[in-house]
């Protein structure tokens, strides 16, 4: 994009507005004061985006002295986006407004009928007069479904990001931590600089001497603690079923030891300087963070003290994430500012 034009620095200005009343409420004034913008072009795209339904108006502002201005915001009901989380034994579709609060969520077992499941699930939640959809997220990026079941446009995420968004939209800021997310299968990703890297391979580091693994390989971490290698040991019905019910403790406290393993060997490869674990196995309870903690440290060099902290989203992560980045991508075009802001102040960096 050539942010040189006219018209395209009209839209990337419009965006920052999108992007600034995703925070919260405030005045055209305010809004003119953070961006830099001057009052009457805030003005002109505030009332341009009151008419397409994308903010709306509401109380006065609190103010001291002078006229107060009138309250702002993100319309949270103009638009949808869906994300859709498959498993291998479940699929299960979710809404969500513009300001990525889920609407409805439905699960579906995969017993031959989740493409009709699917279908109907799409048609029922993108009921209503104007409301407009604004695209998809799947996760895992690889499904073995028809691309023409999700609204376009599709964007696939892998696990680890999706769940790593939803961690960063509840606790804020968290650079430099490792998200390692625990279900039937592991993934991995790290946040760096305010943005996230995938790491699809974390979960084939060598963590034990045995054990053969799906990649060909021996001894790694998936054939070693993944919820599907985990359901096949314990007999558990589900991964979300290992972290609830206490007769899988001893088999989850056996499975700490190759996760510490390869945490230990991550954190000093990555320089992670926390880890967060996501995903269905994450709501451990504290005894099991200890053990686990206690692990990890005793393979950290002395004095590199690296915490592991349990998903503050828990089993709603994959999906709040996954909406979050689908507004990210579809609506509040994220990445664009992010890169413009490069441009504008290449010391920020990416």
């Amino acid at each position: 994009m050539d942010f040189s034009k006219p018209d395209n620095a009209r839209k990337i200005n419009r965006l920052k507005v999108l992007s600034e009343l995703r925070k919260g409420e405030c005045s055209r004034a305010e809004l003119s004061r953070r961006l830099g913008i001057n009052k009457v072009s805030i003005g002109e795209m505030v009332q341009d985006m009151v008419r397409e339904g994308l903010v709306i108006e509401g109380g006065r502002e609190a103010t001291g002295a002078g006229r107060p201005g009138t309250l702002v915001s993100v319309k949270s009901t103009g638009g949808r986006v869906f994300a859709f989380d498959v498993r291998a034994r479940s699929v299960s579709v979710s809404v969500s407004d513009t300001l990525g609060r889920i609407l409805r969520f439905e699960r579906y077992p995969r017993d031959g009928h989740e493409e009709e499941n699917i279908h109907h699930a799409v048609a029922r939640m993108s009921a209503g007069d104007g409301v407009r959809i604004y695209g998809s997220a799947l996760v895992p990026s690889e499904c073995g479904l028809p691309e023409s079941l999700f609204p376009a446009p599709l964007i696939r995420i892998p696990r680890a990001i999706a769940e790593a968004e939803a961690e960063i939209a509840s606790a804020g800021k968290l650079d430099d931590c490792l998200f390692i997310s625990w279900s039937d299968t592991f993934d991995a990703a790290i946040c760096s600089s305010g943005s996230l890297r995938h790491l699809p391979y974390l979960a084939h580091m060598k963590a034990q001497k045995d054990g053969e693994c799906t990649c060909g390989g021996r001894g790694c971490l998936e054939a070693a603690a993944s919820g599907r290698v985990l359901m096949e040991r314990t007999g558990a019905t589900s991964a979300r079923d290992l972290a609830r019910n206490s007769g899988y403790a001893s088999a989850i406290k056996e499975a700490m030891r190759p996760l510490a393993m390869a945490l230990s060997e991550a954190v000093q490869a990555l320089s992670a300087s926390s880890v967060m674990i996501t995903g269905d196995i994450s709501q451990l309870p504290d005894q099991a963070y200890a053990y686990l903690q206690g692990l990890v440290s005793s393979l950290l060099p002395p004095g590199r003290e690296v915490p592991v902290y349990r998903s503050l989203s828990g089993e709603k992560g994959t999906r709040e994430g996954a909406a979050a980045a689908a507004l990210n991508e579809l609506f509040y075009r994220t990445d664009l500012l992010r890169t413009l802001a490069v441009i504008e102040n290449p010391s920020c960096g990416l």
